[in-house]
């Protein structure tokens, strides 16, 4: 819900700072005071354009400000993450900044961000109701969502889109294996090929690195089997030997021990020392004794690693690489043997998919059929309480037959999309013999106001929409109706925060908080205030409105008499 709105140098707006509360919030005030100019900054963090004629006279910049409480399991931290920004402690806010040179910038929680993050922010956050505004309930796709919760059908609709795709996906591998048809021979006859020249090299895994190890070998014979002779000598063979320096300190040792016992102990480790040596001796004695020069092997290994070269140059960067590749092509010409009975499995699946959506998609229609017929009823009965008996609302379902071998549905082979077989649009005819239209076309703000409100009394429970805001929901309505529409904004109010721009008190007595917009004129300047009235400042404000700018006693009488009345019907 929207927590807080700041305004800075717009229009006649010097700075203001809003406060919304929860339930049904009221502006009023005198005209001109810039009650519409607050849903106008309301826009422009939703994403509007934001021009430099809006901009305070006396200024060169603007600045508007809103600080929103949001659900941390909703969908807004989905798309802020999505997007790398973030919100902190359930609360998000935006900023627009503009100026007269013409640059603009968005912010979102002081990150910079796009008009198209705010739009997207938006959609989630306020929808906006009153003549040329930014209405998503206009939109057909918006329509048929509405009508979808009002059914409890959107389950039923994921279930459809869900079968459309996998039909979709089933039908593109079906087709790509139509165009493998038309080049199997020619890739049979390649995998065939590579088939037969990978397995004629008999490749092992690891066999380079054997194959480089004893061709290095090989390559420094000589030079390894003099260093071995030399380690054996210097290890055993040579009087000065370290065998022989070990042996004349183990036997010192044994002497020495016979004066102190405690020397015993230092001989054992020169007696392991001297098995470690004798190991190591034989070690380099049995390597020496294997290593011999052979040019023919050292050419056979040359022609095997150059044989391999040419074969990674085709098939992978390694021999691991190259055995994966036949594998994979192994795999390949099965299944291209097996391309007919493919073809038939993926026939037979598709068809099974269609059936399958098909019967989805009818239920879903049925369903909406229902909830339409069901839905135009209310919001009739809605409107004539709103003082529009003469009005008609209709909900248009219109359908599309199939291209062919598109997926369809029904006896006339509709065509059936991820949202089901229908598009929705909301019709309205406010008199007698009008043809009803999109609500689109509904010249009226005032009427197109009510309608709306009307349509959100029965879809308060379906809608997600955390705020809504009403302009001129009241305009050329009075009287019994005018206390009407407030009932049924308070009752909307219920379930989400509402925001009303309004000129009669039978509306703003109902409110949960009352916001006053004054205007004053201080020299050349108008100065805007904006704030919360307590109960004393309602009751006078409700005067106001009642009996014009001089408020008189009956007025207040007749305004505390309202205040009551509002109050005792909960």
């Amino acid at each position: 819900m929207l927590r807080e709105l700041r305004v800075k140098r717009f229009a006649v707006i010097e700075e203001v700072t809003v406060p919304f509360a929860p339930g049904l919030n009221v502006l009023t005030g005198e005209t001109g005071a810039g009650k519409s100019i607050l849903i106008d900054a309301i826009l422009l963090l939703l994403g509007a354009r934001a021009q430099s004629d809006l901009i305070r006279s006396d200024s060169e910049s603007a600045t508007v400000e809103a600080i929103f409480d949001i659900d941390p399991g909703g969908e807004i931290p989905r798309i802020l993450e999505d997007l790398g920004h973030t919100a902190e402690d359930g609360q998000l806010i935006i900023r627009r900044e503009w100026s007269r040179s013409g640059r603009s910038r968005a912010f979102v929680s002081d990150t910079p961000a796009t008009l198209g993050l705010l739009e997207r922010l938006g959609d989630q956050l306020v929808e906006i109701h009153g003549q040329h505004e930014h209405q998503l309930l206009m939109e057909p796709a918006r329509q048929l969502d509405l009508l979808d919760r009002f059914a409890g059908a959107e389950a039923a609709r994921e279930a459809v889109g869900a079968l459309v795709s996998r039909w979709e996906q089933g039908r593109a591998e079906l087709e790509g294996l139509a165009t493998a048809e038309r080049d199997r021979a020619r890739k049979e006859d390649l995998y065939r090929f590579q088939l037969s020249e990978i397995d004629g090299a008999r490749l092992k895994a690891g066999e380079e690195e054997d194959l480089g190890l004893e061709r290095q070998r090989l390559q420094h014979c000589e030079r390894l089997r003099e260093g071995l002779a030399e380690v054996e000598r210097l290890l055993y063979d040579d009087a000065e030997s370290a065998a022989a320096r070990l042996a004349r300190s183990s036997r010192l040792l044994g002497e020495l021990a016979k004066f102190d016992p405690a020397l015993a102990a230092a001989g054992e480790p020169l007696e392991s020392a001297q098995a470690h040596l004798e190991d190591a001796v034989g070690q380099a004695r049995r390597l020496r004794e294997r290593l011999e020069s052979d040019p023919g092997r050292l050419e056979e290994i040359d022609a095997r690693l150059d044989a391999l070269t040419k074969l990674k140059r085709k098939y992978g960067e390694s021999v691991e690489a190259m055995l994966r590749y036949r594998e994979q092509i192994a795999a390949e010409l099965e299944r291209l043997d097996r391309h007919d009975e493919l073809v038939a499995e993926q026939e037979a699946a598709l068809a099974s998919l269609a059936a399958e959506a098909e019967r989805a998609a009818l239920a879903l229609s049925a369903a909406r059929e229902k909830a339409a017929g069901r839905l135009e009823g209310l919001v009739q009965r809605e409107l004539r309480a709103l003082g529009m008996e003469k009005a008609q609302f209709r909900i248009l379902l219109t359908r599309e037959v199939a291209i062919p071998g598109g997926l369809s549905a029904g006896p006339q082979n509709f065509r059936v999309t991820p949202r089901g077989m229908e598009a929705a649009q909301f019709l309205l005819s406010t008199n007698p013999g009008e043809v009803p239209k999109p609500l689109s076309r509904v010249i009226s703000g005032g009427e197109l106001s009510r309608t709306m409100l009307g349509i959100k009394v029965i879809l308060a429970a379906a809608d997600s929409v955390p705020t809504l805001v009403f302009d001129e929901v009241d305009a050329g309505i009075g009287g019994r109706i005018a206390e009407v529409v407030g009932q049924k904004l308070r009752q909307t109010a219920r379930s989400r925060q509402v925001l009303c721009v309004t000129h009669l008190a039978q509306i703003a007595v109902y409110a949960d908080q009352h916001v006053l917009v004054t205007k004053t004129v201080t020299g050349r300047r108008t100065i805007t205030g904006v704030g919360a009235l307590n109960e004393t400042g309602r009751v006078e404000e409700l005067a106001r409105m009642l009996g014009g700018e001089r408020i008189t006693e009956t007025a207040l009488r007749h305004a505390r008499e309202l205040r009551r009345g509002a109050l005792a019907s909960g």
